[in-house]
């Protein structure tokens, strides 16, 4: 590649070796005789072939200078002046008198003071202080790096080093499956990684991590390279609420939430309630803290896919109750076409006894986040129940994926070293039934489901579960695993 590299300070000439030893031909235009000297003593102490350089003293501010160049042989422009109107006279000679649009013109700065005229200019400009700030924040994130120079410098990209705790290395991921973050490339004893369909992480991997929210893909990151449960923060970062004035009492398990997850934010859709209401039931100053109000809009306006992606949603709650013999405070159904973790609040808190209904599509898909959880809430007990058909009647392919997701189950209980605290069980019978029988010894129902629309009489385990459980409900969005 041809370029063109506008002074040799500190950075330039740094620049100047590097690009050299990478066989580039370079123009360098330098005002001071000096420091082309010294640049050209220091080429032959270290014995860098200076064939493919060319130097031009003089100043690079200047037309006259300009006048012998030709830039249409070069590539690239690179600008390392020290002062911002220098960097910003050369973008303007480029762009506004000779015309050129096409050359990619790169900037190094000190400071921020001229980037939108650097926009408008359509350059590149890196501002070398957060370049090191950037570098040493990647040291205080074990495990973690965050790339320079690329993108919008917003952790919307990170390399992550999967640890050998982290669980992400027990479960396939399917990145069809993801929401707001992506597997970019995988990095393995010297391999590259390039995930289509489904892939399994192992500890020591360096994993590209990509994303439309920067707050996940941190985070996702964090639970590959800390091991740490992170839930919900796969999915986002805030929890949304949807409450009628009367309904204000169930805060006080929402506050018990919030103290058991990674939840940043929670957002409050309600009628007009004043905050000393809200201080009489739950009084932690940090939680009123994290509390956004927000007018009430109906409790299906906190379902939309635009506003859990505007506020960055890792859960949605509403209060249930039935009110006549087939009507409801809101359309229970509404809960399982979206993509988002949802919980229905029946004050069964503390979360101390877990149950978990295996009877869904892709079971598999959720134990991550049950150990999580679990994890979080410091329960006493996890209760994984799958309730089928007897054995002589149960299709083949069901009894594989119950045998999968046992030993996956058995793989996250000896990561986490709960193995004393969890239980399998499986039963013959109706899911309902079995499911409510062993639910009284319980504090908390999880059911996983895959995100769609449930027909009229259609007989969906977990929608069914969900509307007759007598304790609160959490709800875990799946999707079929397609296998390679």
């Amino acid at each position: 590649m041809k370029i063109l590299l506008i002074g040799l300070g500190r950075f330039g000439s740094s620049i100047a070796e590097r690009l050299l030893e990478q066989n580039h031909q370079l123009l360098v235009i330098e005002n001071d005789p000096s420091t082309v000297e010294t640049f050209l003593k220091t080429l032959k102490e270290k014995k860098l072939d200076d064939k493919s350089l060319k130097v031009c003293v003089g100043d690079a501010t200047s037309l006259i200078v300009w006048e012998y160049l030709n830039l249409s042989e070069f590539e690239l422009i690179i600008s390392s002046l020290r002062g911002g109107d220098f960097n910003k006279t050369v973008c303007e000679i480029v762009r506004d008198i000779y015309k050129n649009y096409e050359i990619p013109i790169v900037v190094l700065s000190f400071d921020t003071s001229y980037e939108r005229v650097f926009a408008n200019y359509n350059c590149d400009l890196l501002v070398l202080p957060q370049m090191v700030a950037t570098f040493v924040e990647s040291f205080t994130l074990k495990n973690i790096r965050k790339p320079i120079g690329i993108g919008l410098g917003k952790n919307e990209i990170l390399e992550a080093v999967v640890s050998p705790r982290s669980p992400y290395t027990r479960v396939p991921i399917y990145p069809h499956r993801l929401r707001h973050w992506r597997l970019g490339l995988i990095y393995r004893s010297g391999r590259i990684i390039l995930p289509r369909r489904r892939v399994v992480l192992k500890p020591e991997d360096r994993v590209l991590l990509l994303g439309d929210d920067p707050k996940v893909v941190l985070e996702v990151a964090k639970a590959m390279a800390l091991g740490e449960p992170q839930f919900p923060l796969s999915f986002g970062e805030n929890m949304l609420i949807a409450l009628k004035r009367e309904e204000l009492h169930y805060l006080k398990e929402y506050h018990y939430l919030w103290k058991h997850s990674r939840v940043k934010t929670v957002y409050l859709f309600t009628e007009r309630v004043s905050l000393s209401e809200i201080e009489n039931l739950v009084g932690e100053k940090s939680f009123l803290n994290s509390l956004v109000m927000e007018p009430f809009r109906g409790y299906s306006s906190i379902f939309g896919r635009e506003l859990q992606n505007r506020l960055s949603a890792g859960i949605v709650s509403a209060p249930h109750r039935r009110r006549w013999l087939f009507f409801h405070n809101y359309r229970l159904k509404e809960l399982f076409e979206q993509e988002t973790p949802f919980l229905v609040p029946r004050l069964s808190f503390p979360y101390r006894r877990i149950l978990v209904s295996l009877n869904t599509e892709n079971p598999q898909g959720m134990v991550e986040q049950v150990f999580e959880i679990f994890l979080l809430t410091g329960g006493e007990s996890l209760t994984f129940l799958s309730v089928n058909l007897p054995d002589i009647l149960l299709p083949s392919q069901e009894r594989e994926k119950m045998e999968k997701t046992f030993n996956l189950v058995e793989e996250y209980a000896k990561l986490y070293r709960v193995r004393d605290r969890v239980k399998l069980i499986t039963a013959e019978g109706n899911p309902k039934k079995e499911t409510l029988k062993l639910l009284k010894e319980h504090d908390l129902l999880i059911v996983g489901y895959t995100p769609k629309g449930i027909g009229l009489l259609e007989p969906y385990t977990p929608y069914i579960l969900t509307k007759v459980s007598p304790k609160s409900v959490l709800g875990i969005p799946t999707a079929r695993g397609e296998e390679v």
